[in-house]
């Protein structure tokens, strides 16, 4: 076992007063991929289907405990929209799997999708303009599928103008409306959507980047393989803005309030004036486990999943959250 105590490495920085680290969940039974929310009273993870019953995990926080919540499927899911979209969220996974689901009604609605490939990535501009990405892990330089739903019917993007011989797997997709929308994959492609075609963007690196997240001013993506990449932009092209000591990292949430990557064996950087920072979370959790996404609440507080993650089963899920809150740390199945 290792002792995990956040980022490893040099230049690491503790909370400042009144925000700390809080370990809320751990040792589930099926590793976390994914976290969501409206507000830090209405948090949702997901992740593994640790094959009990329920089907994938899927947990909501609605600001005294959390609730496990049936899906009525099975299989992994590894996204949730980073926000709700219209009236729903909607969920992705493996061979296809795609939810939509409603939190006022408490209903999961499987969706049919033209793929069985992984789909590892899910964003939405409106109800009837959904886009999930994903592939083939076996076949990574030219698996990459995007589809579109369109409040009805999911549909595969035809790329076959711009991009004939296919194009690498996808992870992550992002956007900041109908006409500016960015995915994420293998070999370190970036893909941009203006509203009529998609187009791959100049890349700084050729490392695999598994998330894309922004605001209005930034956009960033992370990655890499034990060693870790971050690219972003601000307004130009991508530019690697790579720390020394950064491990891999998997997921990346932004905010007017902060931004954050999260990543292998508990690592964590923020973004502040002066460039990207380690963070030392003091957790030291004796554990071997990496983050894989985070989100940030409209208060500034950090919401953080992940586990067992690499390989399968995934397992050991938990959630950490960062912040000046006092979360709770009931579980309970409906």
């Amino acid at each position: 076992m290792a002792s995990i105590s956040g980022c490893p490495g040099g230049g690491a920085t503790p909370p400042p007063q009144g925000q700390r680290w809080q370990l809320v969940l751990s040792e589930l039974a099926g590793g976390l991929l994914s976290v969501s929310g409206t507000a830090g009273d209405d948090v949702y993870v997901v992740g593994a289907d640790p094959h009990d019953g329920p089907g994938p995990q899927v947990i909501h926080y609605d600001g005294q405990r959390w609730t496990r919540l049936d899906t009525g499927v099975s299989g992994d899911l590894w996204w949730i929209t980073d926000r709700r979209v219209g009236d729903s969220f909607f969920m992705v996974g493996d061979g296809g799997l795609a939810l939509r689901y409603r939190p006022a009604s408490g209903a999961f609605e499987p969706l049919d999708t033209p793929t069985e490939a992984t789909l590892f990535g899910v964003w939405g501009a409106r109800p009837d303009n959904v886009l999930a990405v994903g592939g083939d892990e076996s076949n990574p330089d030219a698996s990459g599928v995007i589809l579109r739903f369109n409040g009805t019917t999911w549909s595969a993007e035809d790329l076959t103008t711009t991009h004939p011989d296919g194009f690498p797997l996808l992870f992550k997709v992002w956007g900041r409306s109908d006409s500016e929308v960015y995915a994420v994959g293998a070999r370190g492609v970036i893909l941009r959507y203006d509203g009529a075609v998609w187009t791959t963007l100049p890349s700084p690196t050729t490392r695999s980047l598994f998330t894309v997240h922004g605001t209005d001013d930034l956009i960033v993506a992370c990655g890499g393989s034990q060693s870790g990449v971050i690219v972003e932009s601000t307004g130009g092209g991508f530019t690697d803005v790579s720390f020394e000591g950064v491990l891999q990292m998997n997921g990346a949430s932004a905010s007017t309030e902060r931004v954050v990557t999260v990543g292998r064996e508990g690592a964590v950087a923020f973004r502040g004036a002066g460039g990207w920072a380690n963070q030392d979370t003091a957790l030291n959790l004796d554990l071997v486990f990496d983050y894989h996404a985070a989100w940030i609440d409209p208060t500034g507080g950090v919401w953080v999943a992940g586990g067992n993650i690499i390989g399968t089963p995934r397992t050991e899920g938990l959630v950490v959250y960062y912040g000046a809150a006092d979360v709770g740390t009931e579980l309970i199945s409906e």
